[in-house]
């Protein structure tokens, strides 16, 4: 850990010195530097509310005042703090007795994050199968026909039923934690559990804190362990009784943005981006699937733009008297757990919202060699002068490919979503994407310089140019990522931030149903089709079961206003 300072305090040093120069200039050595402490194993991975990405937080704020920018965060700092869940954590005071055996909390059973905290005490709990109710045009299928549930507890298989039992139902549109739960509090249930048949997987996916909303009953998942140890058979089990607890607490924690401002006479910004946080020791979000623990470093997601960020500020702080536009230089923590940070930023801007120009992003810019098609530059669609500058610039410099859309998983969105003109710059995905491989060692460290280098000319044109930049809306011709999931897509960006009862709508997309159904930015969806939506995961189990050419109502609360629109899903 010393090593570790001593080594930040030289680069810092380095960096005051070569910051003052008349003309700096970007150079491979520097981008190293960047990297190799930002992605070192003394960082943890820099995961959003950990001391990693607080240190991470020190040294770019290190950076940003050896190049002589001006501290844009909190109370005369470069540090804006931002609060969030962290996770949901299971209380003291948890506790199952099932037949009158007190079983082992996480070892034989643990409380969904779905789960209200409530005491209970069931009998003669109701077994309903794979709990499933269909009733539409696939099919006529009800796990529940002839069980009473009302006002007590249900136990149900996870899965689904194979194909043999009805050829023309799709049971897997059906079997999600989700819509099981809510097909059980439509029937009256009180209280559920799950268990897992014999031939399937006992593991259950965890589920991001910030994004679930708790239901009203006790919701609770045994294991096969405690089956087990109580003598129940799998395909028939029967619980006489079920006495408990369950208790979840919210934990939050602080994230933090580092934000530098390279004013000029004229306060029209540029706003100059990246995400510094990553995945820690490995979250939910990881593709690795090793059993030991390893620190996920992050070198090209997104040490890699991090670095873009802290070079170009230093280049720009040594010509800042030729700029006609100020500069702000952003690097957001928090991405990784949903775009917290760019959220809040936009939400919470710390110069005129207003004044607001444009945002350039930076996201895995660290493996163009790699990359068969060059650097992906997206959102040139997000303003006619973006495109028309694109169709003029020389190629043979550095192999591009552009893209319209101003929407993607990175910080750009956030700002695309303020109708901000934007443009986000990415050398690709590769095998080491969220998995600890990703490290200093397979960067393309020339590639990086070349990508920085051809965004400072970006930056000089668009800071030259009189006109102002005229946001327009793009489309995504393939209708979003939920397509590849789903049969249909709304055409909204969710609000991963808002703690509301439903969901937040941060952006609407063009030409989308949702768009053409008077849906709008700001609007919280609170049901669809009938079906209520407290939170994202109501909301994707109610898209999977609408086809294409159906038409539905949904609800949403504008305001005061609780307004019932028309989608037609084409």
């Amino acid at each position: 850990m010393q090593n570790f300072f001593l080594r930040v305090v030289v680069i810092l040093s380095i960096g005051s010195m070569t910051a003052s120069a008349a003309d700096y200039t970007i150079s491979n050595d520097s981008i190293h530097k960047h990297i190799a402490v930002l992605a070192s194993d003394s960082l943890e991975g820099r995961e959003v509310g950990e001391p990693g990405e607080w240190k991470a937080a020190q040294y770019i704020s290190g950076v940003f005042t050896s190049a002589g920018l001006v501290p844009k965060g909190d109370s005369g700092t470069y540090l804006q703090a931002f609060d969030f869940t962290k996770r949901i954590k299971f209380g003291p005071d948890n506790k199952l007795e099932v037949n009158g055996v007190e079983l082992i909390l996480n070892e034989e059973y643990q409380p969904l994050h779905q789960s209200a905290t409530a005491s209970f005490n069931f009998e003669n709990v109701v077994f309903v199968d794979y709990g499933i109710t269909v009733d539409s045009s696939e099919g006529d299928y009800d796990d529940y026909r002839g069980k009473e549930v009302s006002s007590r507890a249900v136990l149900i298989k996870r899965y689904n039923p194979d194909s043999t039992v009805n050829p023309h139902i799709d049971f897997s549109k059906y079997n999600s934690f989700t819509d099981k739960i809510n097909n059980a509090l439509a029937k009256g249930a009180n209280g559920i559990f799950f268990y897992t048949p014999l031939e399937q997987d006992d593991t259950i996916p965890s589920i991001g804190p910030v994004r679930v909303t708790p239901k009203q009953v006790p919701v609770v998942f045994l294991r096969r362990k405690a089956f087990e140890r109580l003598g129940l058979d799998l395909t028939n089990p029967q619980i006489l009784s079920a006495m408990g607890q369950t208790e979840l607490i919210k934990t939050r924690d602080t994230g933090y943005n580092v934000i530098g401002y390279l004013p000029s006479e004229n306060d029209t910004t540029i706003v100059i981006g990246a995400h510094f946080d990553h995945l820690g020791w490995g979250t939910d979000a990881s593709t690795f699937r090793g059993k030991e623990r390893l620190v996920h470093n992050g070198a090209d997601d997104n040490a890699s733009g991090s670095s873009a960020v802290l070079e170009l500020a230093r280049y720009f702080g040594s010509h800042r008297e030729e700029l006609k536009y100020s500069l702000l230089f952003c690097l957001f923590s928090g991405e990784e757990a949903g775009l917290l940070g760019s959220n809040y930023f936009t939400k919470n801007m710390t110069v005129n919202s207003q004044a607001i120009r444009m945002m350039i992003n930076f996201d895995m810019i660290g493996r163009l060699k790699d990359q068969e098609s060059g650097l992906a530059i997206f959102g040139v669609g997000t303003a006619a002068e973006l495109g028309e500058y694109f169709k003029t610039v020389d190629s043979t410099k550095i192999k591009f490919a552009v893209k319209e859309t101003g929407t993607g998983p990175s910080d750009h969105t956030a700002f695309y979503n303020q109708n901000i003109p934007v443009l986000h710059f990415f050398t690709g995905a590769h095998q080491d994407y969220h998995k600890p491989s990703d490290d200093v060692e397979l960067i393309d460290i020339d590639g990086t310089r070349k990508v920085i280098e051809f965004a400072a000319e970006t930056i000089n044109y668009f800071d030259k140019l009189e006109r102002p930049l005229v946001f327009q809306k793009t489309i995504d011709p393939e209708g979003g990522r939920m397509r590849a999931t789903f049969s249909v897509t709304l055409g909204i960006m969710p609000d991963y931030i808002a703690e509301v009862k439903g969901l937040r709508i941060d952006g609407v997309s063009t030409d989308r149903p949702a768009e053409r159904a008077g849906i709008k930015a700001g609007d919280v969806l609170v049901e669809m089709g009938g079906m209520p939506i407290a939170d994202i995961y109501d909301y994707m189990n109610c898209l999977s079961k609408f086809r294409l050419h159906d038409t539905i109502n949904v609800v949403v609360e504008r305001g005061a206003e609780k307004l019932t629109l028309t989608v037609i899903f084409e």
